[in-house]
């Protein structure tokens, strides 16, 4: 979600409130590197030259983390023989991640001839009141984020919003469009839903004894990871999963930075739900990394 000026230590600001007025102002937004990061993809994008093909593969569109995800699983399912793949957004709130979502989906569907499904999950009112220490109260208030559902419908097109307690809505979910995720199998997760006890439950995705709904490896983004800690909100819960389903974890992606073009900062919040008892987990990615080593002259 987009959290707008930020006002504590979480979102980038560990000496407390920016200071206020002329240069200091540009001073300390410019002395941030995902500042810098964000202002140079910008200046890069609009280089002459610089084709959407190419913006894609070094990551200079909006929400680069998200057409990541989404490159992922249709790689992935276009290895295993899928025609199509679902993408999904747990934490809506305005929308602008969930169309951006929508756009990478429509790029990567034509690059690599896998239909995409989008799907976004919100409660559609706003921040629900926290029901466990974990869900960070001193950062989120009661009715934060809420959504213009029907400003929000009319420019979603294909895309799905689901929109109701994610108690109720995931599993109905799950159940009700079963033969279409068997075609569609879930290959990307953008988890946003800020609280410990919200992650928890759409982390339900993951718990139970069936694979057809998923990839072997589902490409998963934590948002709300900057600034807290491993007790406590998304990572609490990951942890808790991890603990209680040793069989199928769910782990950051370390050294992504060192392989994604530009050093992006969203790179370390990129982690992958991996189902050791998937039976297609074993499946070669072809290509992936190469398949000889011969010795060098």
């Amino acid at each position: 979600m987009r959290k707008g000026i930020p006002t504590t230590a979480q979102k980038g600001l560990p000496f407390g409130r920016r200071p206020a007025g002329g240069v200091a102002d540009v001073v300390w937004e410019w002395s941030k590197s995902g500042t810098r990061h964000a202002a140079r993809n910008r200046l890069l994008r609009r280089l002459p030259g610089v084709s959407t093909d190419a913006a894609y593969r070094f990551g200079l569109v909006e929400r680069a983390h998200y057409a990541y995800g989404v490159r992922r699983a249709t790689e992935l399912a276009a290895r295993l023989g899928h025609r199509g793949v679902t993408v999904v957004e747990f934490g809506v709130a305005g929308g602008n991640g969930l169309l951006a979502l929508a756009e990478h989906a429509s790029y990567y569907s034509t690059a690599t001839g896998v239909a995409v499904r989008v799907v976004g999950f919100d409660g559609g009112l706003g921040m629900p009141p926290a029901k466990d220490p974990r869900d960070l109260p001193y950062l989120f208030g009661v009715g934060f984020y809420t959504m213009d559902e029907d400003r929000l419908r009319a420019r979603l097109g294909a895309a799905e919003l689901v929109v109701g307690d994610l108690t109720e809505t995931l599993p109905h979910y799950l159940h009700s469009r079963a033969d279409l995720l068997r075609e569609h199998p879930v290959g990307f997760v953008s988890l946003d839903l800020d609280y410990y006890s919200s992650t928890v439950t759409a982390l339900d995705l993951f718990r139970g004894p069936e694979h057809e709904h998923l990839l072997p490896r589902v490409t998963c983004y934590l948002d709300d990871l900057p600034g807290t800690i491993e007790q406590i909100g998304e990572a609490a819960a990951i942890a808790d999963f991890n603990a209680a389903y040793p069989d199928r974890p769910t782990g950051r992606v370390l050294g992504l930075r060192a392989f994604t073009p530009l050093d992006p900062p969203w790179a370390d919040q990129i982690y992958v739900h991996h189902r050791l008892d998937h039976p297609d987990y074993a499946c070669l990615e072809v290509g992936a990394t190469g398949d000889q080593l011969p010795l060098e002259e």
